[in-house]
């Protein structure tokens, strides 16, 4: 039997298939002549329907199809732009002052009028104290969201700050009274395409069209997102047609995903890199000798050749490629165990046990990289134990922090990596005890530097740190997508952002 060819898409080529998904997405396209439902087979919960709270790529998926943000990543001439969703225009009055006009006669789902007030809210409620949320790393420079009229409001800073609307295109907007009401969780409102009519933790997720959208329709009747952790689990729905798409499908079964005529295969790489963070709380973690030795002991590309099959390359970097600044000069961190059992003479290792921890379904193969990184580390004497969790069960052991190495993948959607480096390298906001002054002066200083180019030298100086310093994670390799959809099917366009939107896939006439 032949072969189909496997789709795939280069970096630069990955959005510009990708026109803004919400409100304008399917202009243009005729709707289905018979109603039809979608099951899209799902790696991990997403944890919240909150979309203000939710921080997987799930999660963000599920919710790009009930929630809507200002602004949204498209891409042209090979940079990412932002399209206008909610908002007609923006502009930036001052380098501390983005003023923002709005578009009128929308409304969300519950008959609440969308206006500037809702924006205001959705951003303060963000801010408040007592709520916990990633999107506080996001807003944060925010210092005031004034409501000019009901249509128009102007965004305050206290210092010039890099991407604030790449920042707000992850903002999904909610319903104010709506999301006052602890019921918010379960029944949450957006002014989206699709509506949540009902949710299963570790279960599912289902949608159903909204009737009254403002933009261009979804195809689909009812969409509905079923967790499946197993990539197993995901290929077999799909094969069985119990799924139309499934996602991070195991690249060790390319060959026969391509043999077989029933299934589409998309691969896409992505802005996503996956590391291994330390627990700088660890007393070994502190020693610089320590955390060079356990970089040294993981082979890399081992895992990219055998257990990713090629489908990515080893990480040079704690920036992906495509990101502003990225240093392609900079060599791939290498394999040398001998060098690391010295390292571990050096610094007195007595065989402390390290724990090792990692998802399951989130990442492609996460779990089974997990547990080879556990088996690199004990052959050069390294006392380990690993753990590895359904996604929803993982996170919050992450966040204790639970482990001295765990898996997770990082990525920054404005393509200026101060965001997603703030999260494990800068000192006041990494949650695994990571400080290092240089390291924080240069992304403070680079979060208010507006000219692409200084911040460009900056980015590229903390890369070098990082490298020098093995500190805050273990930089793997880049996240690679890899997608099946049912031949039967048509219009899924995937995107370099990981969101896996489905509002424009139909059946084939």
């Amino acid at each position: 039997m032949q072969m189909k060819p496997l789709r795939t898409l280069t970096l630069a080529s990955s959005l510009v298939l990708s026109t803004a998904l919400m409100g304008t997405a399917l202009v243009g396209s005729a709707m289905p002549a018979q109603a039809f439902e979608l099951t899209v087979a799902s790696g991990a919960d997403p944890t919240t329907l909150d979309p203000r709270k939710t921080w997987v790529a799930q999660g963000y998926t599920m919710n790009a199809h009930v929630f809507e943000p200002i602004a949204f990543r498209t891409e042209k001439d090979g940079n990412v732009v932002l399209t206008p969703v909610l908002a007609e225009s923006w502009e930036q009055i001052s380098p501390t002052e983005l003023e923002v006009k709005l578009r009128e006669d929308i409304t969300f789902h519950n008959g609440e009028p969308f206006n500037a007030e809702a924006v205001a809210y959705t951003i303060s409620s963000i801010q408040a104290e007592d709520f916990v949320t990633n999107l506080k790393l996001w807003v944060r420079d925010i210092t005031e969201v004034e409501v000019k009229s009901e249509y128009v409001l102007i965004l305050r800073t206290t210092s010039p700050t890099r991407g604030l609307v790449n920042v707000l295109a992850q903002v999904p907007i909610v319903a104010p009274e709506a999301a006052k009401s602890p019921d918010f969780e379960k029944n949450p409102i957006g002014t989206g395409p699709y509506e949540i009519v009902s949710y299963v933790p570790s279960g599912q997720v289902v949608l159903e069209r909204n009737p009254d959208y403002w933009g261009e329709p979804g195809k689909a009747d009812k969409i509905t997102f079923r967790i499946m952790p197993e990539t197993s689990t995901r290929l077999a729905a799909l094969e069985s047609g119990e799924a139309q798409i499934a996602e991070n499908l195991p690249p060790d079964k390319l060959s026969s995903l391509r043999e077989n005529e029933e299934i589409d295969v998309v691969f896409t790489p992505t802005l996503r890199v996956d590391y291994m963070v330390l627990n700088h709380n660890n007393r070994l973690i502190q020693n610089k000798k320590f955390r060079e030795a356990l970089s040294l002991a993981i082979d890399r590309k081992g895992i990219v050749d055998n257990l990713l099959a090629g489908t990515t390359k080893v990480a040079n970097s704690i920036s992906p490629p495509g990101t502003i600044g990225y240093d392609a000069s900079l060599p791939a961190y290498g394999y040398d165990p001998v060098r690391a059992r010295e390292l571990l003479e050096e610094v007195g290792y007595n065989g402390e046990v390290i724990k090792v921890g990692g998802p399951i379904g989130r990442y492609s193969m996460d779990k089974q990289v997990t547990e080879a990184i556990g088996g690199m580390l004990q052959a050069v004497g390294i006392n380990v134990t690993v753990e590895t969790l359904a996604f929803s069960s993982y996170i919050p052991k992450y966040y204790e922090p639970a482990y001295d190495l765990a898996f997770i993948g990082q990525t920054d959607f404005t393509v200026s990596p101060h965001k997603h480096w703030g999260a494990i390298f800068y000192s006041p906001t990494a949650r695994h005890g990571y400080a290092n002054d240089e390291m924080d002066r240069l992304i403070a200083t680079a979060t208010v530097e507006l000219d692409d180019e200084k911040a460009a030298a900056l980015f590229r100086e903390g890369q070098a740190l990082q490298r020098k310093e093995f500190g805050g994670a273990l930089p793997l390799y880049y996240e690679p997508q890899l997608i099946g959809i049912s031949a039967k099917y048509e219009g899924f366009v995937p995107r370099l952002d990981e969101y896996i939107i489905v509002s424009g896939v139909q059946p084939k006439p």
